[in-house]
């Protein structure tokens, strides 16, 4: 007996990765990626004549699949574009103690939003392609570039960054080249020519949301929501067929006796005469009544009566597992209330919130500090003002517009008069700081003053 466990303990360990970046592999599962034997074919076609490296890869085509063809899903990006990046997008608050250097390096910041230098799209679209990437294949990359016409800057698609080059000895895993401490050091990248180049880490942004600490490439986060909304499709698709099909059928004959549709086609006399007696006495839209031999048989109407409660729940549960509010997801407001879409509303922007602080932090504030560099160097910016810019900066997500202005008004100066809050933390949450809401109001006051002087 204790021989057979030796054995079997060998065995057993024969089969465990000898190294812990070997488990980098079994991180890329999903449901849609393990369906039953009736539905492997039809869940596995999300995958459009593109080759599969990887399960990563796989779930990134089925996520980009559904992504497009669900009008839910489709519907979700627009709604979470809008909500992050609002209409102006993630604006530069410069704040140091040299009002004409704030002034000076915003105004020059957004004209490099606009020209970008060897670049199709501006930083607007970079943003939401950023966030495109970042919700649906569940990773970012973006090549920067510093040149004598400014900073570039490129989105790279996750495809090409090639994931079946994989070398344990060079510490290489799925296309990303690590030194000892499992800092990424290069990237190895696909060109438009199908060749693969070394590019070195300091160029290239790679963010992506954690689920360990082992992880080297990005999940989708539509990973738990493909199979269930596949689902839904499917059963809407056949309760749409039963209903075309039922509708187009309105009844046919039977005999009494044999309980079977008539057969007018077998060619002999006496149903080529039934035949001929039936076409003479039929209406068009009636149904009439022949002989004591033949009767009528009407379909039933269907009754889809499980279909709505399925799809409700099944978009309840594809909403939270996206981290948004059902009535926002689907515009369905039918069983909500104030109570109720406040606070989804609530729970909804802190999470919104997280995100546009996640985008900042990887994509904003490093690109701004590369720019700032590249603008010295190219002479655009004195050397002697960069510890200034560098601490004196904060981007600026948009805010949201209040639910019930009145209510949230009043319950904002309670909690404000109550030291509940503070007037930075109500400006912040409408997208605003103090210092440029004073600057902004103080310039007001002028112009009043300027228009009262003038009796306008």
């Amino acid at each position: 007996m204790r021989i057979k466990t030796l054995k079997l303990l060998r065995s057993l360990k024969k089969l465990l990765p000898k190294k812990p970046l070997s488990l980098i592999k079994r991180f890329y599962t999903a449901p849609s990626l393990n369906p039953s034997e009736l539905e492997k074919n039809e869940i596995l076609s999300l995958i459009s004549n593109l080759p599969i490296d990887s399960q990563s890869r796989a779930l990134r085509y089925q996520a980009r699949n559904v992504a497009t063809s669900s009008p839910l899903l489709s519907g979700y990006f627009d709604t979470l574009d809008k909500e992050i990046f609002g209409d102006n997008g993630i604006l530069l608050d410069l704040h140091t103690q040299n009002a004409a250097l704030n002034k000076d390096i915003e105004s020059k910041w957004w004209v490099w939003r606009e020209n970008i230098p060897y670049s199709h799209i501006d930083f607007w679209d970079i943003e939401s392609l950023c966030l495109l990437y970042l919700k649906r294949d569940g990773e970012c990359f973006v090549y920067v570039n510093e040149t004598s016409e400014g900073l570039s800057l490129k989105v790279i698609d996750p495809d090409n960054v090639d994931e079946s080059i994989d070398n344990e000895a060079k510490n290489i895993y799925k296309g990303i080249e690590f030194d000892n401490h499992f800092i990424p050091i290069a990237y190895y990248i696909t060109d438009s020519k199908d060749k693969v180049q070394r590019i070195e880490a300091k160029h290239i942004l790679h963010f992506f949301k954690r689920i360990s600490t082992l992880q080297v490439r990005g999940v989708s986060p539509l990973s738990p929501v493909i199979y269930p909304a596949f689902q839904k499709d499917k059963f809407k698709g056949a309760e749409l067929k039963r209903a075309r099909l039922q509708s187009e059928i309105t009844g046919f004959f039977v005999h009494n006796d044999e309980n079977i549709v008539p057969n007018f086609d077998n060619g002999d006399e006496e149903s080529t005469q039934e035949y001929k007696e039936i076409k003479e006495r039929a209406e068009v839209g009636k149904m009439t009544y022949i002989n004591e031999n033949i009767k009528p048989y009407f379909t039933e109407s269907h009754n889809a009566t499980n279909i709505e409660f399925f799809i409700k729940q099944t978009d309840r549960e594809i909403a939270k597992a996206l981290n948004i509010s059902y009535s926002t997801l689907t515009g369905d407001l039918r069983e909500v209330n104030y109570s109720s879409i406040r606070h989804g509303a609530s729970e909804q922007r802190r999470q919104f919130r997280g995100l546009q602080n996640f985008i900042i932090r990887n994509l904003h504030n490093k690109v701004f500090e590369m720019w700032v560099l590249n603008e010295i160097k190219r002479g655009n910016i004195y050397p002697k003002d960069h510890k200034s810019i560098i601490e004196g900066y904060t981007f600026k997500p948009q805010g949201w517009e209040y639910i019930d202005p009145q209510k949230e008004i009043t319950a904002n100066r309670i909690a404000l008069e109550s030291g509940q809050k503070t007037l930075s933390e109500i400006l912040r949450e409408k997208g605003k700081e103090l210092d440029s809401h004073i600057a902004e109001l103080q310039k007001e006051n002028e112009i009043y003053e300027i228009l009262k002087s003038r009796n306008l």
